[in-house]
Formats: structure tokens, sequence, C-alpha cells
């Protein structure tokens, strides 16, 4: 095993060893320019959005369940009659209408779902969640839960910040099916 590196000087003084912070350090001593708010931020949510994967992702695998899967199956459990079209799911998923047909592939194959044509629409496929479906994503909704859907700690207030500032972001960026304020009860 190669001996690890040792931090220098102005590595381990500059930035301890928060990766954001050392990042934060470096920008400034590169002369990067004003934006560094800006990529300290998206390396921040990346950087959390890794950490929120890998804590879901454990819990989904127990379920024999990936992230698309576990987000088409809640999406179909959500919906007002368990039905959307594969179009839609992608969409709604962001995900390449491929992504979408492959999933819709999985879960058929695993009676989580059927499909059936369009009544009106040659072209389309709804897709609709079994019972088999909704039991697996029940299931898995409640393992997700007991680890707070990645979320470490007692953060209620916290998520509901995040919540209201993401939905600003994300209207922003021309995300249109996002809420100028994030609806919820109290």
């Amino acid at each position: 095993m190669p001996a690890r590196a040792k931090n220098t000087p102005a590595q381990s003084s500059a930035a301890g060893t928060d990766p954001i912070d050392w990042a934060r350090h470096f920008w400034r001593r590169h002369g990067l320019g004003d934006d560094e708010d800006a990529f300290i931020a998206m390396s921040s949510v990346l950087r959390f959005h890794r950490l929120m994967v890998d804590t879901v992702e454990t819990e989904l695998k127990r379920h024999d369940l990936n992230l698309t899967d576990y987000m088409l199956l809640m999406t179909l459990q959500l919906s007002e009659t368990g039905t959307r079209l594969v179009s839609q799911l992608a969409r709604s998923l962001m995900v390449h209408p491929t992504t979408a047909t492959l999933a819709t592939d999985r879960m058929e194959a695993r009676k989580l779902i059927r499909r059936e044509p369009h009544p009106t629409d040659r072209r389309a496929t709804l897709v609709h969640i079994t019972d088999s479906g909704r039991t697996l994503v029940n299931d898995a909704t409640e393992a997700l839960r007991a680890v707070g859907f990645g979320f470490a700690g007692d953060v209620h207030d916290d998520q509901r910040e995040l919540i209201d500032v993401l939905a600003r972001l994300r209207l922003a960026a021309g995300d249109t099916d996002t809420p100028t304020r994030a609806a919820r009860t109290t």
C-alpha cells in the first residue's frame, strides 16, 4: 500500500479537512474571481447530493431498487390514479425517455407495473402501478423514512427552508413545474 501523502503546511492550515473550505481557500488563493459563492454553492449542493444519494441508495438496494426505479414507482403511487404516460414519467424524473422506458421494462418484468396502450394516442403508452408495486414502494419508503430520506439529525426547519430556497433556484433555472413558493401544510 503506498504511503499516504501528507498535507503541506498551506493545505493543513488553510482549510482544515473540509473539501468545501479547501476549495474556497484555493479559489481565493488563485484569484479566480467574483463567482466564488456560486462555485462554492454548486460544490456544496453536489457534495450533499452525493451524501444523500449514498444513504438512500443503500436502503433501496435492500429492496432491489435503484433511485430511478423508486422515484418512478413513487411518481405512480402519488398520482391520482396510479397511472402516467411514459413521457410524463420521463419529464417528472428529468431523465431521457429511453431511461424511463428501460426503467418501466425492469419494473414490468418484476410485475410492479403494467403497461397498456393509450386509448386515443397510438404513440403513447400508459403505465399503471400494481398492488405489488404499491407494497414494494411503501416498504422502501418506510426504510427511507428510517434514515430521514438522507437527512441526518433533527433538521425539520432546515428541510423546510431548503424546500423554499430550492424552489426559487429551480424556478430561476427554468424549471417550469416549480411553484414560486413551496406548498406545504403547517
